[in-house]
């Protein structure tokens, strides 16, 4: 194997001829820093010197065995060869090399390693779900619990944990949702049942997902914008390098006037019987999940967000910017699980971060698609009175309230 002395690493410093040293090994990352998920910048800026003590700030061990191809890792760092004298057997016993040091954060090490090693398995797409369900489930819990997320810097650890929270709030948001098309009793229902959820542990009238998830998108928004601004902020729009940057902002302000209409808009009251234990076990098979046909159960006036919903689509300037907006999501989603499949931080292996990221594509397809079919339904169809109707409703919750 060829051994290259610093000097000559220095010489390879172009965008087509780019050589580092990470750990005492001479990588050639010509190639691969289009794909570096912190961005070229952050490669070229240690272009032909020894990138050792930074990469390993921020890199779990394995990352360059795992990630970079073979043929790029060209060989060990030394001094110029030189004769070789006959060496005699050293009496001492060598000593014990040092073990590797532990990232002192940034893309750290996954918050438990894999159950084994994914690329030592078959490459079908079961096995590549398993790994991709693990990543996203370490994700979730590295964002829900302590593991150095309040470290504000701009490395991706942060960026990505807080996406995955989201991304999985954005599932399930969109599943919940697609109870507008089943009546106002479900969808009513549906929203209660995220009331009853409510604590007052801040004195917020909000429930501990709703906190938890404001906290999350700040994290999110904070993090993506230091890295901008330390990694793409000198990069023209016409590069793409900016993105992520501008539909972020556009989303930011969307969440903002998304959250005034809908979460805190004015709704008249309407009444639901909920099911005593939160969900309708019963009701499953009829989708009926949040509310019961049980007269012995209670009316509870709750909000009305079923008419809500239509009467805001009835303006065709709310749904045009309602539908860019999702179509700016999902190109926000792409654009990010494109950067986030080939990082360390979901110890991916190469061979499957294609299926990976075709997963991932169906999944914030299905979610964009769920989004985009909300308004077109409220327009295209009249509202549905209900199974009670809620006049009726209304007139039985205030007679047992008189009682």
């Amino acid at each position: 194997m060829s051994t290259f002395t610093l000097a000559e690493v220095a010489k390879h410093t172009g965008e087509n001829d780019t050589w580092v040293v990470v750990n005492g090994e001479v990588l050639d990352v010509t190639q691969f820093k289009k794909d570096h998920p912190g961005g070229e910048l952050a490669i070229m800026t240690f272009a032909g010197k020894d990138a050792t003590a930074e990469f390993n700030m921020v890199h779990p061990p394995g990352v360059v065995e795992k990630y970079l191809d073979p043929a790029a890792r060209l060989g060990p760092v030394g001094e110029a060869a030189a004769p070789v004298a006959e060496k005699k057997p050293d009496p001492k016993p060598a000593a014990a090399a040092p073990a590797a040091a532990k990232p002192a954060g940034g893309l750290a090490a996954p918050l438990l390693p894999p159950p084994q090693d994914w690329s030592d398995m078959e490459e079908g797409w079961c096995v590549t779900i398993v790994a991709l369900v693990w990543a996203f489930l370490m994700q979730i819990f590295g964002t829900v619990f302590f593991t150095g997320n309040f470290i504000f810097n701009n490395d991706r650890t942060g960026l990505t944990r807080s996406a995955f929270f989201l991304i999985m709030f954005m599932v399930i948001h969109a599943v919940g949702n697609l109870h507008l098309f089943l009546g106002p009793d479900d969808f009513n229902g549906y929203g209660y049942f995220y009331v009853r959820l409510y604590w007052t542990g801040f004195g917020l009238e909000a429930n501990i997902v709703e906190e938890y998830l404001a906290l999350a998108a700040v994290l999110h928004s904070l993090v993506a914008m230091k890295r901008t601004w330390d990694i793409n902020m000198m990069y023209p729009v016409a590069s793409g390098k900016l993105n992520l940057a501008l539909s972020g902002i556009w989303l930011f302000v969307y969440m903002s006037i998304h959250l005034q209409q809908f979460r805190f808009g004015d709704t008249q009251p309407y009444a639901v019987r909920p099911p005593p234990y939160l969900i309708n076990f019963w009701g499953i098979l009829d989708l009926q999940l949040f509310w019961v046909k049980d007269e012995s159960v209670p009316f509870v006036n709750v909000r009305d967000i079923y008419k809500m919903e239509f009467d805001i689509f009835k303006s065709w300037y709310n749904v045009i910017y309602y539908e860019i907006s999702v179509v700016v999501f999902l190109a926000h989603y792409c654009w990010g699980w494109a950067k986030v499949v080939p990082s360390s931080a979901l110890g991916i292996p190469k061979v499957r971060q294609n299926k990976v990221a075709i997963i991932g594509y169906c999944i914030g397809s299905f979610v964009a698609l769920c989004y985009f079919s909300f308004p077109i339904y409220c327009i295209i169809v009249d509202p549905k009175p209900g199974f009670y109707g809620q006049e009726a409703a209304l007139q039985e919750a205030a007679m047992l309230a008189e009682l």
